[in-house]
């Protein structure tokens, strides 16, 4: 309420705006956070940051806080016909409706049961990866399937790409492979 008031006081009735066109344009030319050029600026005079010395220093950026870090386990299984068994990721949420690695929801810790009984190896890898809100840290588990496994949940998939892969998961197809051959 404070700052409408405050623009409401400063806007004119006429051609409004025209006026705020003005003032963006003071802001991206004049009135810079990194070199505010103060001497030519009309508003030099009534301006309190100028005078108080603080024109160079404002706006001042926030700190941003940290992003959490959250875990996880996939796990990376081929069949003795090289397909890889895949899950298609919930149509809502992150990476929603790709093509991904059975594994566990991504949280503080990571304990998921396999998708399918078989000798799974841990390469010691570790996918670290960045979202926009998050860091990730994907543990991978390997295994080779003979033809007649059966997984409880995924699907296998003979024609496979990398490209088919958020990027997230094709890191970890990348690490899989290199442990795998």
């Amino acid at each position: 309420p404070m700052m409408k008031e405050a623009a409401a006081g400063l806007t004119p009735l006429m051609r409004p705006g025209d006026y705020a066109q003005a003032v963006m344009d003071l802001g991206a030319t004049i009135c810079t956070p990194k070199s505010p050029a103060c001497g030519i600026c009309p508003w030099r005079m009534p301006c309190k940051s100028r005078a108080s010395g603080l024109a160079a220093e404002l706006p001042r950026k926030r700190k941003k806080a940290p992003k959490p870090t959250r875990c996880g386990i996939a796990y990376l299984a081929r069949r003795a016909d090289g397909a890889w068994l895949v899950e298609r990721r919930p149509d809502k949420g992150l990476l929603g409706g790709m093509l991904g690695w059975p594994g566990a929801e991504w949280g503080d810790t990571a304990h998921e049961a396999p998708p399918v009984a078989a000798d799974w190896q841990d390469p010691g890898a570790e996918v670290r990866h960045t979202f926009t809100h998050f860091h990730l840290r994907l543990r991978l588990r390997i295994a080779r399937l003979p033809m007649e496994a059966a997984p409880e949940r995924g699907q296998f998939h003979d024609r496979l790409r990398p490209s088919d892969l958020p990027t997230v998961m094709r890191k970890a197809y990348d690490l899989a492979r290199s442990a795998m051959d």
